[in-house]
């Protein structure tokens, strides 16, 4: 029998999204995901990602192209006064692989572009 991971094909059509990146540097986020930029689109775009139909969480994925997603999006250098960035922006990605196994785990894109994005705000620390 195939799993879930096996009958998906990861979608490589180029989808348009706005929504928020966040790049977390708490000791929590640092341990669950590691130094990843994320992006949370805005509710009404989740139906523009290939997600399975049976999906309940809220979409949220980290970009498979990291290095090159802080640069695009201008994401500033870790700092010790406060616990990551997060800004509004409007991006384009070129590939998106949806979370299919058990357990701990996250979607990943490609970030192929940015259009706009704002000024970062910093994460203050809890």
């Amino acid at each position: 029998m195939l799993g879930a991971s096996q009958l998906y094909t990861p979608s490589t059509k180029p989808i348009v999204l706005d929504g928020q990146y966040s790049q977390r540097t708490d000791e929590m986020s640092l341990q669950i995901i590691g130094e990843q930029v994320c992006f949370i689109p805005d509710k009404a775009q989740w139906g523009r990602l290939p997600r399975l139909a049976a999906a309940t969480h809220d979409a949220w994925f980290c970009f498979s192209n990291g290095a090159e997603a802080r640069k695009l999006l201008r994401v500033p250098a870790r700092q010790q006064d406060n616990c990551g960035w997060q800004a509004r922006a409007r991006i384009i990605i070129d590939t998106y692989q949806p979370y299919l196994e058990e357990g701990d785990g996250h979607d990943m894109a490609r970030l192929a572009s940015v259009d706009k994005v704002a000024q970062p705000n910093a994460i203050a620390c809890e």
